[in-house]
């Protein structure tokens, strides 16, 4: 059995003065694809956030234990294992986020991310 992994791979980042543009390889072996589901794995909307604050919080410097709230937030298209995701972070204001995760298969989530 192979070990698991919490996080996609990261290919590449791209930053601007307010944005930060990060191409990731979600794994096969990812664990939150463990019973997320047997036949047909998909990557969890919880997951995704979960991401996205993390990476805010890593290239913004947004202190995670000030998350306040998600807004505007739209799952369009799953997401399964070897998919190549681009992840766009935009800081819109001081303490405010957008993100849109997108691939060749099309859009598949997008959201604002608040802090205290």
């Amino acid at each position: 059995m192979s070990e698991f992994v919490y996080h996609g791979e990261v290919l590449s980042v791209e930053t601007q003065d307010n944005s930060v543009e990060l191409q990731l390889r979600v794994p096969q072996n990812l664990y939150y694809f463990q019973g997320h589901f047997p036949t047909a794995p998909i990557l969890p909307g919880v997951v995704m956030t979960h991401w996205v604050v993390e990476y805010v919080s890593q290239y913004f410097n947004a202190d995670p234990a000030c998350f306040k709230a998600l807004s505007a937030l739209k799952f369009q298209m799953i997401i399964g294992p070897d998919y190549t995701l681009t992840l766009k972070l935009n800081q819109v204001s001081e303490n405010k986020y957008s993100f849109s995760y997108s691939s060749l298969h099309g859009q598949h989530a997008s959201g604002k991310v608040l802090y205290t």
